[in-house]
């Protein structure tokens, strides 16, 4: 018992630390960068690709400091996804609080949508506004991301909105699939798998099972909407096909992986 409060106290501990540099990480990052926007020999694109490698680097030390102390395991298989052509929108089921430092970590340029509480941060606020990360309370978030997606950029999106549920149902908004749809966006899905559960919707930051849980990260073949629905459809149609073929999709994925074992090599 003695021995099992130790460990307790040990990783929340350790997990206060982590989450503490993280934050103080981002706070210095977004201070730094204020610093160099009025100089005028760095373009503001340029800029923008520096602050998004730094925050690639930074979630890559996080994920790393975190299996360091024992917090978490994990396993990258997304050759796919850094080898597929510019342009498109990654989706990605959402078990844990950590899913988007994760995705970050293993992509160097990649813009996504923040929530208003991130946006407004102290510590986040001014790195995801110079990274050039879209709010999704944004009032024309659809026409901005449709312009990001043109130009080609990668767009990140959790199409649950939200952390997946204790019973393990996915239940897609159709906000990627309108945004697919609407400029003929491939998509590149991908498959986060978390055992056991940890960091779920409603969790305490510091309720982690021992030994951390194993994360494997598995990236598909891109998508293309003529792969999956009737493009000569309504727009309505089409958003309501895509969005019932990536559920089915995900539902197939996580049904497969939940019979293999886990075994992380905690390599990346």
């Amino acid at each position: 018992m003695q021995f099992s409060r130790l460990g307790k106290v040990w990783q929340i501990s350790s997990a206060a630390l982590c989450y503490a540099l993280f934050g103080l990480g981002a706070l210095i990052v977004g201070v730094f960068f204020r610093l160099l926007s009025p100089l005028p020999f760095i373009p503001a694109a340029k800029r923008q690709r520096m602050i998004r490698w730094s925050v690639h680097k930074g979630c890559l030390t996080f994920i790393r400091i975190m299996r360091f102390f024992g917090l978490i395991r994990y396993k990258f298989n997304v050759e796919s996804m850094k080898q597929a052509r510019c342009g498109h929108i990654v989706i990605a089921n959402h078990p844990s609080l950590i899913d988007v430092v994760l995705l970050l970590a293993v992509n160097e340029q990649m813009c996504c949508f923040v929530k208003s509480s991130v946006w407004e941060s102290v510590f986040t606020g001014a790195v995801v506004r110079q990274a050039g990360y879209i709010p999704n309370h944004a009032e024309q978030v659809l026409p901005i991301a449709a312009a990001r997606l043109q130009a080609g950029e990668n767009i990140l999106i959790f199409p649950e909105g939200t952390r997946t549920k204790d019973d393990n149902i996915i239940r897609f908004k159709r906000g990627a699939a309108n945004m697919a749809v609407a400029v003929n966006a491939a998509i590149m899905p991908v498959v986060i798998e978390c055992h056991p559960r940890a960091l779920r919707k409603g969790d305490k930051w510091y309720d982690i099972p021992p030994g951390g849980p194993a994360f494997t990260l598995t990236s598909q073949k891109l998508i293309t909407l003529e792969d999956c629905i009737d493009t000569s459809q309504s727009r309505p149609k089409q958003y309501r096909q895509l969005t019932r073929h990536l559920e089915n999709y995900y539902e197939r994925q996580l049904s497969a992986a939940s019979t293999k074992d886990v075994n992380p090599d905690n390599k990346i």
